[in-house]
């Protein structure tokens, strides 16, 4: 049974993105695999002076990411560019696990990964590009199939209801998977 990894580029508890997450975790249950998600909330911005040993916090994020068979990513797009807390996040997953070794940890390198999000016009695709970019550097499988959405109006009514269109986009997705 394939096990997928959420995880939000966001870390406001209203996140929009988590929407699509929400979604694809109904979606992914019913076709049997399993589901987590991972909160980030409490990992330290990065530093090499508390890289070891590694934060508790940090080997909690790094022991879901490790167990899954695919990672998930909704996220918005913050100024075009991915968020600050986010970005924190994948260079502690991306730095190595063991004191004096190099490069990412085997468990990031091919990891099956799907790259999503909801913004304003621009349907995230600034931030997916820039994302693309660095998991590939990281050494993560990024599927070509990417989900952008706009947000429509969710930033006048504070609620983002995925419309049947974009639940579409979503399936065609998980069908790859």
């Amino acid at each position: 049974m394939k096990k997928i990894l959420l995880i939000n580029g966001s870390i406001r508890k209203e996140s929009f993105n988590q929407e699509i997450l929400n979604y694809v975790s109904e979606k992914a249950l019913e076709k049997g695999y399993t589901v987590d998600q991972v909160d980030y909330s409490e990992v330290p911005f990065f530093s090499q002076d508390i890289e070891f040993p590694t934060p508790n916090s940090v080997e909690k994020v790094r022991a879901k990411f490790e167990n899954s068979d695919i990672v998930w990513i909704a996220t918005p797009e913050y100024n075009g560019s991915v968020p600050g807390a986010f970005k924190n996040l994948l260079d502690w997953v991306s730095r190595p696990v063991v004191q004096g070794t190099f490069g990412a940890p085997e468990f990031v390198k091919g990891k099956t990964t799907v790259i999503s999000g909801a913004a304003g016009r621009s349907q995230a695709a600034l931030v997916l590009e820039e994302l693309n970019g660095l998991l590939t550097r990281m050494g993560l499988n990024v599927l070509e199939e990417r989900v952008g959405l706009a947000l429509g109006e969710a930033f006048t009514t504070g609620k983002f209801i995925l419309s049947y269109e974009q639940k579409e986009q979503i399936n065609k997705v998980i069908e790859k998977l």
